[in-house]
């Protein structure tokens, strides 16, 4: 089993006698040809601007018959629950959105790539594609709402700069990621799936 990752800190860390671990660019670096039975992705295609450069020639390190199964968030749904307090809501659904637009303009990140999984996966050429997406509830203060206080707060000074949003409207919505009054839809997670033909 092969791992890689532009940062191996992580990886390098688990201990496994069938896991090779190697820092690799999927831009630039050069994959074998027909080496792999499976390539799995989590949350990369929709990181790299143009997805669809890639696709083929992961497609084409699989063996015949081989599989690739993707995952990728879309955040369609990422909205607070209707009951939440009109202004608190309001504030939630904004920084969702402004937290989208600093990441897809500094960081060529496309927030709703999960929808455009399955067609570019058939379009790389790969048969059998299907796909099912999944989301949760995510609650203030609970792993959901922590982890969208966590991104914000990462976010916080690039939407400032941006003119996204004040500093007072950021630190706002910050702290509603730890306030039990939060119920939010999370993004959907999609895991869509194709094989290379059998020659």
């Amino acid at each position: 089993m092969l791992a890689t990752d532009l940062d191996t800190t992580v990886l390098r860390e688990l201990a496994h006698p069938n896991l090779e671990v190697r820092v690799h660019d999927l831009l630039t670096d050069e994959l074998p040809d027909g080496e792999f039975d499976l390539i799995h992705l989590r949350l990369l295609l929709a990181w790299l601007g143009d997805p669809q450069s890639v696709l083929p020639r992961l497609v084409t390190a699989l063996r015949p018959g081989g599989w690739i199964v993707a995952e990728e968030l879309d955040f369609v749904s990422a909205v607070a629950d209707p009951r939440m307090q009109p202004a608190a809501r309001a504030l939630f659904d904004r920084a969702m959105q402004e937290h989208c637009a600093v990441l897809a303009a500094k960081h060529r990140f496309d927030p709703f790539y999960g929808r455009r999984l399955t067609g570019d996966l058939a379009g790389a050429g790969l048969v059998a594609v299907g796909c099912e997406g999944r989301t949760t509830m995510w609650r203030g203060g609970e792993a959901g709402g922590r982890l969208w206080g966590l991104t914000l707060a990462q976010l916080r000074e690039p939407m400032i700069a941006a003119g996204r949003m004040t500093a007072a409207e950021a630190d706002g919505a910050i702290a509603l990621c730890f306030d039990p009054r939060l119920s939010a839809l999370g993004p959907v997670m999609m895991s869509a799936w194709g094989q290379r033909p059998i020659l």
